[in-house]
């Protein structure tokens, strides 16, 4: 859309930085201000957020095309063209982490409700007394856990979230041999190529390979394995552990780490080969990241054997 947007809000929200964000990924020029006045001449769309207890009237808005956003239903008698969203989300002012704020902006609720902003925004059906009541959608979803919607989209928001994590965090990542993974395609070599720079600028990261002694044949033949273990250094550290002998004493701790694990700080990401669209997924919540924390440390203090330098992968 080509319309300049006002913004009318009183306070700063989560709601308020949601628009902000799809405005400026929809490259929409916007201003933000709790007074519009000024704005009037030069901008023909409004969006007006409402306090609880604020009464609206703009009559005098002849021209403009308003979406008003509240908690409640307050019909205004105006000659303007005018639609309504009507949210809880106005009053949410709950600290997300980045995690969950993607989540919730772009498969959750707060996704849904810029979906309707953006339709109300273009108004190609020329709504007037549109209402979408959005206040029986739950705020929070059930369960924190989120999919991806193809192997691409997951290669995506892996590379991106290992870009964003802080330098004195210690990633651990937990790996499984698998065809689908260590083919030599694009996409995996990219991603491989991003960590093998990540390691050598010193990102903190901790990798557990849990194998078969075949399947460590396998994996000494593929080149950016191989890479990983000549950069092994104080930041990053390299661990084998034995397949059989986990299964064995282990089997549902084993269960829990397949097909592979990577611990941030803000989620968990699990692989799931088995799922032909994507190769995993993700958990927010908090109890989770702290369960996988100790499965972790449990499975490296019992089982891990470290390499520190090529010639003891001979060792296992």
């Amino acid at each position: 859309m080509n319309e300049k947007v006002m913004i009318r809000s009183t306070r700063d929200s989560n709601l308020l930085k949601a628009i902000i964000d799809y405005m400026e990924t929809e490259k929409i020029e916007y201003v933000v201000d709790s007074s519009l006045d000024e704005y009037k001449k030069d901008y023909k769309i409004v969006i007006y957020m409402i306090e609880e207890d604020e009464n609206l009237t703009i009559e005098e808005w002849k021209g403009l095309s308003v979406i008003v956003i509240s908690n409640k239903k307050k019909i205004i008698a105006t000659k303007s063209t005018i639609n309504y969203l009507i949210t809880n989300l106005i009053t949410d002012q709950t600290n997300y982490t980045d995690v969950q704020k993607e989540y919730l902006f772009k498969k959750g609720i707060y996704h849904i409700f810029l979906e309707k902003l953006g339709e109300l925004l273009e108004n190609e059906n020329n709504y007037n007394g549109m209402i979408y009541d959005l206040t029986e959608l739950k705020t929070i979803p059930n369960n924190w856990i989120f999919h991806f919607d193809s192997i691409n989209d997951t290669y995506s928001w892996l590379s991106k979230k290992n870009a964003m994590l802080p330098s004195d965090f210690t990633r651990k990542v937990v790996n499984f041999y698998d065809d689908k993974v260590y083919d030599d395609s694009l996409r995996e070599i990219n991603y491989l190529t991003e960590k093998l720079m990540e390691i050598k600028d010193g990102k903190r990261v901790i990798d557990i390979f849990i194998c078969t002694k075949e399947e460590l044949r396998l994996f000494k033949q593929n080149y950016f394995f191989k890479l990983l273990v000549k950069n092994i250094s104080s930041t990053y550290q390299f661990y084998l552990v034995d397949k059989e002998k986990l299964m064995v004493e282990d089997k549902e701790l084993m269960e829990k780490l397949m097909d592979g694990i990577a611990i941030y700080n803000d989620c968990v990401y699990r692989d799931t080969y088995d799922d032909e669209f994507s190769l995993g997924y993700v958990d927010c919540n908090s109890s989770t990241i702290e369960a996988y924390n100790q499965y972790f440390d449990y499975v490296l203090d019992h089982y891990g054997m470290e390499i520190k330098v090529e010639s003891d992968l001979n060792e296992f």
